[in-house]
């Protein structure tokens, strides 16, 4: 599609001007006000790098996350009220949590974390997946399948 103020160009943006939407290229599209932009370009890894290699740990939130808050709440002597203006939350929302009906996003947990000095994410590679990662060592199905039929017989 090509520019309705130019002409020129692809046109992959749209303004407003004057309340009519254009298609626009690049150099008008400060000529109104921006509606929509070109839309984002893939990521493409290189060769030889992996696809979604950040270099970063996935990260899980720990069992048992609203009595870990509310204990170390408690600990400090902090109201419900006091930390979630401390942090910047709802009390509503933390005490969803608390009660363990809302999990936790990644930003929470950090301001949680800081706030009460307490670890509430843990990398997923522990634990129970680490164990089905794992190829050697771990406990399989079949295996979990003998014990119980050796019982049975016993």
């Amino acid at each position: 599609m090509e520019c309705e103020i130019c002409g020129a160009g692809i046109a992959e943006y749209i303004i407003q001007v004057e309340g009519a939407k254009l298609n626009v290229c690049r150099d008008c599209s400060s000529s109104g006000k921006l509606i929509r932009g070109p839309p984002p370009k893939a990521y493409k890894p290189k060769p030889g790098e992996e696809p979604h290699a950040s270099g970063k740990e996935e990260m899980e939130v720990v069992e048992g996350y609203g009595t870990l808050i509310a204990g170390a709440r408690k600990k400090m002597g902090l109201p419900l009220e006091v930390l979630a203006e401390r942090i910047n939350e709802k009390h509503s929302f933390l005490e969803r949590v608390e009660h363990e009906r809302t999990l936790p996003d990644a930003k929470l947990c950090r301001k949680l974390e800081h706030e009460l000095g307490i670890k509430l994410m843990v990398p997923i590679a522990t634990g129970a997946a680490a164990m089905a990662k794992s190829s050697s060592g771990g406990m399989t199905l079949g295996d979990i399948l003998d014990i119980e039929l050796k019982k049975k017989k016993e």
